[in-house]
């Protein structure tokens, strides 16, 4: 009878102490996933955004309102969720699925004119939303409201210039 308990201990144990570590795996994979969303939401919006008739003098002007819908477009589609609100340079997306909270992505955009006197767009893009916990433990703490809250962050900067 004895060793039943201890092997019911252990267990009960074991759970405690790999929840969490099961967990953090969850938190470093969204961490990836939304950095990788964000990185190809990037690409996508650089190449399609860009004003064609300055291209000839080798001028890296975006056309912000093009950029952010390019942007919203394929964030979205990597990501499973959906444009809820446009309030100027912050976009708010929901999730589809139900598997991330809200996301807020905030853009800057900064233009400048480079030594050669050619136009340099800089784009600044951070995609944030509080992190939606997996494990049964930890929603239960997050119900609770003690769960020390934890943001999933991908701030990413990108400079975007023409070469000859």
């Amino acid at each position: 009878m004895r060793n039943i308990a201890v092997a019911i201990l252990v267990v009960i144990m074991a759970s405690i102490v790999i929840e969490p570590l099961v967990e953090l795996a969850n938190v470093f994979r969204e961490k990836v996933t939304v950095g990788s969303a964000v990185s190809g939401a990037l690409r996508a919006a650089r190449d399609r955004s860009l004003e064609d008739e300055l291209l000839r003098e080798l001028d890296a002007r975006v056309d912000e309102e093009r950029f952010k819908e390019y942007f919203a477009d394929s964030f979205g589609d990597a990501l499973h969720v959906s444009e809820s609100n446009d309030a100027g340079d912050e976009v708010t997306f929901t999730s589809d699925d139900g598997k991330f909270n809200p996301f807020t992505v905030s853009f800057v955009f900064d233009e400048y004119t480079d030594l050669k006197g050619r136009i340099v767009t800089e784009v600044i893009v951070k995609a944030e939303s509080q992190y939606k916990f997996k494990t049964k433990y930890l929603k239960l703490a997050e119900s609770a409201g003690n769960s020390g809250e934890y943001k999933l962050v991908s701030e990413q900067k990108y400079l975007l210039s023409v070469r000859n």
